[in-house]
């Protein structure tokens, strides 16, 4: 059985999102010639865990559906019909995981913002945690953790740095 696991990109101080929604601060700070692991992170995943507004907007971008892997979002306001490999979740977000887990020989990737990766924290539900560290400071923004109940502590496992500036920070679980 895999890991459950999330990858996202943070600013300096914190935000995953500048307060005007542009992420042009992000595209304009990655290279090319970096491998920052994205195909990895797709070739890993064997189901995706997302919160309804990273859907909204994946779904506005690229469509609604998927014939990849089984993807799970979590909602308080399900619509009538799903689309192919779609399945809206309400409800206590460790079982899913549980589920989303057992569902899969792969890891499973919880996908999008700092909402859905502080649920799944606070479900105790997140094995791996990798952050790419953008050299930036927006100053306000959607920040990486929403409030969480208590401590949870993590062990650096990686770090790797590039001639960009970024510098991905991988985490697992603390015993």
């Amino acid at each position: 059985m895999g890991v459950i696991f999330a990858s996202l990109a943070a600013s300096l101080d914190g935000y995953i999102r500048s307060a005007s929604g542009d992420m042009a601060w992000l595209n304009d700070s990655m290279r090319r010639d970096e491998d920052y692991g994205m195909a990895e992170t797709t070739a890993r995943a064997g189901a995706y865990i997302m919160g309804a507004t990273t859907y909204r907007e994946s779904a506005s971008m690229f469509g609604g559906g998927t014939t990849g892997p089984p993807t799970y979002v979590v909602t308080h306001a399900a619509p009538a019909d799903a689309p192919p490999g779609i399945t809206f979740q309400a409800g206590d977000l460790g079982e899913l995981s549980a589920s989303a887990k057992a569902g899969t020989d792969k890891d499973v990737n919880v996908f999008g913002g700092g909402d859905i990766l502080t649920q799944t924290i606070a479900a105790e539900a997140l094995d791996e945690l990798t952050i790419a560290l953008i050299p930036v400071v927006l100053g306000s923004g959607t920040r990486l953790f929403g409030d969480v109940a208590s401590e949870t502590y993590l062990r650096l496992t990686d770090c790797q740095s590039f001639p960009s500036g970024i510098v991905l920070l991988r985490y697992e679980r603390a015993s």
